[in-house]
């Protein structure tokens, strides 16, 4: 089966209230997007970020462009709060410069970040 893809702006408006809660002010959100794909044979995948390659960048004269992939077959199954959770981890990918490159998985995105981020994120949510 083909892998398929599709825009997901309801999930671009959550990425959106994401960075906007909790200061992530180095994500430029108009080169973020966000797809929901199905067909793919990833099992214990909820989604991922793909960075466009500097090689690509200076190719086509583009700037640094990030896509998150949600895995509908998975993702769409899952309870709101383990889905923006799920957002978080793959926005904390996303590094500072914002250059196409990624944070690695260990001393940056762990389960305790993402926590920590999602409690900054709920609380300021609420008192909005």
């Amino acid at each position: 089966m083909v892998i398929r893809y599709s825009r997901a702006p309801d999930l671009e408006s959550v990425v959106k209230e994401i960075v906007a809660c909790t200061g992530m002010s180095h994500i430029d959100l108009s080169r973020v997007v966000v797809l929901r794909s199905k067909g793919s044979k990833a099992c214990r995948t909820l989604a991922r970020v793909h960075g466009l390659p500097r090689v690509w960048q200076q190719s086509l004269g583009i700037k640094p462009s990030y896509a998150i992939e949600v895995i509908s077959e998975q993702f769409d199954r899952l309870m709101q709060e383990e889905r923006e959770k799920t957002l978080i981890h793959e926005l904390l990918h996303i590094p500072n410069c914002f250059g196409g490159g990624f944070r690695h998985h260990g001393n940056w995105v762990d389960r305790g970040r993402v926590e920590r981020v999602y409690n900054i994120f709920r609380a300021r949510r609420l008192a909005s």
